[in-house]
Formats: C-alpha cells, structure tokens, sequence
C-alpha cells in the first residue's frame, strides 16, 4: 500500500511550471524558490475584487499552488515520478464560461459571486479572469434589467424573476451565449421584450431561457427553451469542430485545454479499441477518433448525445464510423476496450467502477483527467494495487488564482510498463 507524507518546500520534487503561450518555464531549486528562465518573471494577477470575491484563493504572483507540491510528492513517492510539470496559460481573460448570481434590486442588480462564507452577491463587472466579451455582455445586461425592471431572485423569500446568468463565449466570433435563469415557468412577455431588446444589441451568440422554480441552490432547472441566435455554440478543440448545447459541460479555460487534449492524443495506444466515460459531448473521444481509434463514449445528458452526433456527421465518413455513443453502465462498457479514458466529476470514480476496471483484463491503458486532488489520489491507490502504474503525469492550472491542479495521468498495467 502506497504511504507518503507531506513535504516542506525542500525535497518534494521537481514542479516545471511551464506557460504554454509565452513559453516562461520555473524550476525549484534547492531551496524551493522558483528560478525564473528566459529572463521573465511568472504573471501577476491583481483583482480590485479579492479577497472579497469567492472566485480566487491567491493574489499577485502566480507560482505552483500549495496542491501542486502535494501532487508531487504523491507522484515521486507512490509513482516513482522524479518530475510533475504544470502548465499554465493566460492568467487574464481566459474563462470563456461563467455563471454568476443575480440579487440585489432591479434598480441596482449585482451580477457575481458570492463572498466568502455567505450568499451574499459581490458584483464583478469586470473581472480580469472573464473574457472581455461575458464582461461586455453584463455591462449591457444591467440598464436592461432597470428599465424592464426585472427583479432579481431573492433566496429568503423565494421571489424575483432573474436567478443566474451563464455566459459562454465562442472565441472565433467573441460572442456569447446567453442563458437567463428564471424563477418562472414560462416566457412571458416582459422577459420577451427583455431578450430581443439585448439580441438586437449585437454581441450574443444565442440567448435561452433556463426555467428554475424550485427553492434549491441547483442552478440550473430542467426545462430550457431557445429564444434567439444560433441553437448551437461551435468551438474548434484540437483537430475537431464540438457543438455545445448550453447544458452540456465545456471547460471554461479552453486553451489550456486544448493542450490536454493534444497531449491524451499523443499518449494514447494508437489505433485501439477506446471507452470514453463521463464524455460530455465528446469531445476527447472524437479527438481519438480522428487519429484512427475506434471510440464508444459513455454519457447520460440527452443534450450532450445530440451535440456528439452533431460534432460526429461534421468529420468525414471514416471517422464517423469509428465512432458511437451509449447510455450503458460504465462497469458493463468496459467490455473488448484497450484504452479507459476517464474525466469524472471532483470526487473520482465510484467504487463499482474501480473493481469493474481491476476485472476489465483486456484493457491496456487508462487515461484519468482529475479535477480532484484529494479523489485522484485515492483512486490511483487502488489502481496500483490492481497492477497498474503511472507512466506519465501532467498537471494544468486551468483556473489561475485558485489552488486546484487539473492532473492529467497516463497509467498502463504493470506486464505491459
């Protein structure tokens, strides 16, 4: 059983922390301070809105978090990894999906986040993490929310109209797509007016309505209906055109990514026989699927299926056949697969599933995406001791100012390694 404890600054491993755009690399030396390459300092992130704003744990320079000297200790000790590199983009104006709360009054709406501890909104109208297009699209939304004098929700008395706002940018146009959440049932003439005034502004992708009548901190209800624009947003992730519902899950640091999905691309048993699960809409399958593996991907929101076909009869005819989606079991799906790519929620994989992959002998390789420090390691205890290692581990600040580590882990069975 893999044991390992926490480590000060000296001695936790090599953390290379690597800017993919501007191609900045930090190294810790001896004495865990960061030696700066190229001559170039790491990026600072400064924000008029921290500490009160709950988006950002950490202020001014931005260095490998606190999490990230936890993963590598995990890797070197229970992994035998001697390096975790990090990569890292733009610290400013990467999240191109947002959703904030509206409260307040509709004579003075706050569109935010809530602070610290409390439900209490903060507006951030223009945060420096946002692209500039969602901060674009509220400083247009809030004189409209005053002159149709749309209430805001208020959670105590479970009245207001306006409950939450998602932004999602589709970044060859900079447009957005918007989804108004609505404490109503239907879309009455006051929001009606509300949607085409903000529509004929210019900017907007799409605008739904998102009806959410229930007293619960659930965002998002499940009944939506289209109101204008274009039904689907298109991204470009690799070397695939996805669409997205405004349902589905995307990842709000696109271009960071898009890296991970290269490297998945580069890592994985060319030409196998490929299980996607937790897919989405796919996007990491259809990625494989373009480079010759044959792919089944796994998911349960009817509105990711649509999009996967939709993003499916883009790719020419060959690729189209190399690919599928099911509604199945993820345990009885992993049947006749080589390769186990996984992109589970923050607490990791199920029980069942763990002891369904020990049992699954003709898989080969596992690729784990984790937005889970704490889960991720837990489940690599268990992999480990169904016979598998880690050959390659990455880690990806997709949220800067944050101390999370999106790990990116490539594990094969022990015979094969």
């Amino acid at each position: 059983m893999c044991m390992y404890k926490q480590h000060d600054a000296l001695g936790f491993g090599d953390i290379f922390f690597i800017l993919s755009v501007k191609l900045i690399s930090v190294i810790p030396n001896v004495t865990g301070q960061f030696l700066k390459s190229m001559n170039k300092l790491p990026p600072i992130l400064t924000c008029r809105y921290f500490p009160e704003c709950s988006g950002c744990e950490i202020h001014g320079e931005i260095t490998p978090p606190p999490v990230a000297k936890e993963l590598a200790a995990f890797f070197k000790e229970c992994a035998a990894l001697p390096d975790f590199p990090i990569a890292i983009s733009e610290v400013k104006g990467w999240r191109t999906r947002a959703k904030l709360a509206v409260r307040g009054t509709a004579e003075h709406p706050l569109i935010g986040l809530y602070k610290r501890g409390t439900h209490e909104v903060v507006a951030i109208e223009d945060c420096p993490l946002h692209h500039p297009a969602i901060n674009k699209a509220i400083a247009q939304l809030i004189p409209l929310i005053r002159s149709h004098h749309i209430l805001p929700y208020d959670e105590l008395s479970h009245t207001g109209k306006l409950r939450y706002l998602q932004f999602f940018v589709e970044r060859k146009s900079r447009r957005v797509q918007l989804t108004l959440v609505v404490n109503a049932s239907s879309f009455d003439a006051m929001l009606k007016s509300l949607v085409k005034q903000l529509y004929a502004i210019g900017g907007f992708h799409s605008i739904w309505l998102n009806f959410q009548t229930d007293k619960t901190n659930v965002i998002l209800g499940e009944k939506w209906e289209f109101c204008e624009g274009e039904p689907y947003l298109w991204e470009r992730v690799g070397s695939v055109d996805c669409a997205f519902h405004p349902a589905c899950f995307s990842q709000a640091n696109p271009a960071l990514f898009q890296t991970a999905v290269e490297r998945i691309r580069e890592w994985v048993i060319p030409q196998s026989h490929v299980l996607e699960l937790f897919s989405g809409v796919g996007v990491i399958g259809l990625n494989l699927a373009h480079l010759g593996c044959e792919v089944t991907a796994v998911e349960i929101n009817p509105y990711a299926a649509e999009c996967f076909e939709l993003s499916r009869l883009r790719l020419p005819p060959e690729v189209q056949g190399r690919l599928r989606m099911e509604t199945a079991s993820a345990e009885k799906a992993l049947m006749h697969h080589q390769v186990l790519v996984v992109d589970p929620p923050r607490k990791g994989l199920t029980a069942p599933l763990l002891k369904a992959i020990g049992e699954a002998k003709e898989l080969q390789q596992i690729l784990y995406l984790s937005c889970g420090p704490q889960s991720l390691q837990s489940d690599l205890k268990v992999l480990f001791s169904q016979g598998w290692k880690v050959e390659k581990a990455e880690g990806y600040l997709f949220f800067p100012g944050t101390n999370h580590i999106e790990t990116l882990c490539s594990l094969m069975r022990k015979e094969r390694a």
